[in-house]
């Protein structure tokens, strides 16, 4: 595998850069060759020439062509112009296949994606790249994630240099592209891959509820207009931005299936809400993020050495926009690493994907640094470079954000466990709140308000719902003879007989009335069976060892209704059944009549 790298800046340079492409392919025998434009220009027709030639002068040749954000050639970001990334490959097929009409076909595309991707013999990755972010992801990529799991899958989003662009453009033979998915597929046993991104920002401040949200559009944050997070902590005001948006560089965090996403915002809209790069689901917990270079060199550094030992033939990179716009001059400090380790290129995206490759998913990033190392054959054994970010490079006002940046940290660090300690602490309150402190069973009201629900589920449902109250025989006998403290013991172990009846009876919930009065609550449960779990309960308590007192009894009331919604009826029954059963001598059952 070999990478041939030639950046254009003025329309006479093909002419003359095209021969160190030809010179290359005619250098060796190559089995197949994969031609990427990455276009900076803004007029697409002079990109789509380009395309145009390079399949004329070379019809065997697979050529892709994307708008771009940043052109990265041998590790730095290129002046504005057209990169030509020409890899030839030795043993490896690449197919190059376009689907059109995406948009409102987002599943089906999916699927034909899906289909196409199983049907390639030998397969091992994929690369896609789409137009923008305009496109519905989700359903899309739901349909491809059904492909065979041990293809691994990446790519990013085409878009202009500036953030507020509407223009996203692909190009092949055929023209501009604005409704197309390209993928380019590589297949070979001797292919080898490694993808995988690198982030760096941290969680800024507590999180907030994602309360509306439809797709790429981020309505409301704890019921609240979605931008008046911004608005608050970065001043930026909606009535006055008119969608120039700034706040980017301080995305959304969220962690979803124990992975770190981002999610940037394009511009504010008038109602308040964002317009984002990549989708939000309603019921996710995201925080603002700020980008810490500490954390970022870290990450990247990590990423180095898994490359290093990999042995990559040629490296491309998909880094997001907000990355070079979070770096502005000091951009190449996390790419030019890369480079001494093999043959680097890419472009900057308006987002980035990759497949989990545990689950299967494909995953819509943002502000993310995506790494592909690829090689054919066996890794080489030459001993490559220990390779690091040379942060020495950062001078002046980014020294200093350096320095705040570890401060902010460490300060998120102490803000994170009050709020954690906060958070077990409500927690504990909830339980007291619930439960009684005595035997740790649900309290009069959360077991008046269990009874009540379970009711309702039974009027919908058309099941029956089982109550059993339990009274303990002549407990003021206990307390008189033996004391409160063992009075006390006789609630807590009976407590603990009610639970484990609660736990062998699916969905059953014990809890205390008061006193020595106690609540079973058995969904699902006739006449016949709630008797049967009645009278099991009373020889279990009967037949219970209490230290120091021996043996205790207790006298049940039983009743079973379908669809009841008169509580007050069904709870003056079943007190009724066991007075009954007092009245009838003690420790035996009686049912309900209602």
């Amino acid at each position: 595998m070999k990478q041939i790298l030639v950046h254009l800046l003025t329309n006479k340079d093909f002419e003359t850069e095209v021969t160190k492409i030809t010179s290359a392919m005619n250098s060796g025998t190559w089995c197949d060759a994969l031609i990427q434009v990455y276009s900076g220009r803004p007029e697409p027709e002079y990109t789509f020439q380009i395309v145009n030639q390079l399949q004329e002068k070379f019809p065997s040749a697979k050529v892709l062509g994307t708008m771009s954000a940043g052109e990265i050639k041998s590790g730095h970001l290129m002046p504005r112009g057209v990169l030509i990334s020409v890899i030839l490959f030795e043993s490896t097929h690449v197919q190059l296949l376009r689907f059109d009409n995406v948009k409102g076909n987002e599943a089906s595309v999916g699927s034909k994606i899906c289909t196409a991707l199983n049907s390639i013999q030998n397969i091992q990755a994929t690369e896609m790249i789409f137009p923008g972010t305009e496109i519905v992801t989700r359903p899309l990529f739901e349909k491809i994630s059904l492909c065979k799991k041990d293809i691994e899958i990446f790519g990013g989003y085409s878009g202009g240099h500036a953030m507020n662009s509407p223009d996203h453009f692909l190009f092949d033979k055929n023209g501009k592209l604005y409704d197309s998915v390209m993928v380019c597929a590589f297949a070979g046993k001797d292919f080898h891959i490694n993808v995988d991104k690198s982030i760096g920002w941290e969680p800024l401040g507590l999180p907030f509820k994602v309360t509306k949200a439809d797709g790429n559009h981020l309505v409301e944050l704890n019921g609240k207009p979605a931008s008046e997070v911004y608005e608050k902590f970065l001043q930026i005001d909606r009535s006055t931005s008119d969608n120039a948006f700034d706040g980017y560089t301080f995305p959304f965090i969220t962690r979803y299936k124990d992975e770190k996403w981002l999610r940037s915002a394009i511009h504010i809209e008038q109602d308040g809400s964002l317009s984002m790069h990549g989708f939000v689901m309603e019921g996710m917990e995201i925080q603002l993020s700020y980008g810490n270079p500490n954390t970022i060199f870290s990450r990247i550094n990590n990423r180095l050495d898994v490359i290093r030992q990999f042995h990559p033939q040629v490296i491309s990179l998909f880094s997001c926009i907000v990355r070079k716009a979070f770096w502005d001059n000091y951009v190449d400090v996390e790419l030019e690493p890369f480079e001494h380790i093999a043959s680097t290129s890419g472009f900057f995206s308006w987002g980035e994907i990759i497949r989990n490759t545990r689950t299967g998913e494909i995953i819509e990033h943002n502000v993310t640094l995506l790494s592909v190392a690829m090689r054919e054959g066996e890794a080489s054994k030459e001993e490559l470079p220990d390779v690091k970010i040379n942060d020495s490079k950062l001078k002046g006002p980014f020294a200093q954000i350096r320095r705040m940046s570890g401060m902010v940290y460490s300060t998120m660090g102490e803000l994170e466990k009050a709020h954690e300690d906060l958070r077990i602490l409500n927690k504990r309150l909830a339980f007291v709140a619930e439960h009684d402190t005595l035997t740790g069973l649900y309290n009069r009201g959360k077991t008046e308000e269990l009874i009540n629900a379970a009711l309702e589920d039974s009027t919908k449902s058309n099941y029956p719902l089982g109550l059993i109250m339990i009274d303990i025989d002549h407990f003021k006998n206990v307390n008189d003879t033996y004391g409160h403290q063992a009075g006390d013991l006789v609630l807590k172990e009976i407590a603990g007989i009610l639970m484990d009846a609660a736990y062998n009876h699916n969905g059953g919930v014990a809890g205390r009335w008061g006193g020595e009065e106690f609540f079973l609550v058995i969904p699902n449960t006739s006449d016949k069976l709630i008797l049967e779990a009645a009278e099991q309960l009373r020889k279990c308590i009967e037949s219970h060892f209490f230290a120091g007192i021996n043996h205790v009894t207790a006298s049940l009331g039983v009743i079973s209704v379908t669809g009841s919604n008169n509580s007050q009826s069904v709870f003056s029954a079943v007190d009724a059944a066991l007075y009954r059963a007092k009245e009838s001598g003690r420790n035996c059952v009686v049912q309900a009549e209602i």
